[in-house]
């Protein structure tokens, strides 16, 4: 299944060790790919999850390829089009995949994400009363943080172009760049894009509002895949912990802590966003 990964965004997995064993692997299986929602920039992620990446290598006995994509519509594209056997991803979008594609979810991360809302330190917001006339940075506005942040911020009275003005960025570390330039005055980011964001601008940041928790990411298997493969990086997953030194890599830099089975309904809680959802992978990146 796995295609050629020259026409993808990446593949730096291939750079980072172990390519004789690599190699050995890929001769005795065909290589897993491995696609990872771009809510990051492209090495940031090749950075987290190359300790997964490595633990599923040994626990399943073949070679893993990690990609992505230029922007979150391009990732869901090439999901629909069965280029990824697993998938790493949020959970308004799995619901699509699993609707539009049959892609079955294994396991979901934990904990559920955290929604900030982050200003300047050098530039404080007393309320978020303050945005009222100015701009607000979104790096992923197709993310289940963005959504549900711009509600949250209807409900506290303030409309997107009535009330602020929007503006969009890549990635989360061109959101805070546009927050200590002060081209924006406050962002919508998760716990976890926060976290990533290199220390010497986090430090300039402050959090304004924690104002909501959502379901985490949600690692999905291809239909394609073979029902045994799936089961066993279920398997794999669920006990991926820190116990072992790849699993205090993974979860020290992605602020994670653990892998469980979805809860039952939780794929179908996010039918009340399936529409909206098409229409932001429809808006141009």
């Amino acid at each position: 299944m796995t295609r050629s990964i020259p026409r993808r965004m990446f593949c730096l997995a291939l750079l980072s060790s172990g390519f004789p064993a690599r190699r050995a692997l890929a001769q005795a299986q065909p290589s897993l790919e491995l696609g990872l929602l771009p809510n990051l920039g492209a090495r940031t992620l090749v950075a987290q999850y190359r300790p997964m990446r490595e633990y599923l290598e040994h626990s399943l006995g073949r070679s893993v390829q990690l990609s992505t994509a230029p922007h979150w519509s391009a990732f869901h594209l090439r999901a629909l089009a069965y280029e990824y056997d697993l998938m790493v991803t949020a959970i308004h979008l799995a619901r699509l995949a699993q609707l539009d594609r049959n892609y079955q979810p294994l396991v979901q991360m934990m904990p559920d994400i955290e929604c900030l809302l982050v200003c300047a330190a050098a530039r404080p917001l007393d309320s978020v009363a303050d945005l009222r006339g100015r701009t607000l940075v979104l790096s992923n506005p197709q993310s289940l943080v963005a959504v549900r942040g711009l509600h949250w911020l209807a409900e506290q009275g303030l409309q997107q172009e009535r009330d602020f003005r929007l503006a969009r960025r890549r990635n989360d570390d061109s959101a805070a760049t546009a927050l200590v330039r002060g081209d924006a005055v406050a962002a919508l980011v998760s716990s976890g894009e926060f976290l990533a964001t290199p220390e010497p601008l986090r430090m300039q940041l402050q959090v304004v509002s924690r104002f909501a928790r959502v379901p985490g990411f949600v690692v999905m298997a291809s239909p394609r895949l073979e029902t045994q493969t799936a089961q066993a990086a279920r398997a794999a997953l669920l006990a991926f912990d820190g116990r072992s030194a790849l699993g205090q890599s993974f979860f020290r830099q992605t602020g994670l802590q653990g892998m469980r089975v979805l809860p039952d309904g939780q794929m179908e809680a996010m039918d009340p966003l399936v529409a909206s959802t098409r229409a932001l992978l429809q808006e141009a990146p």
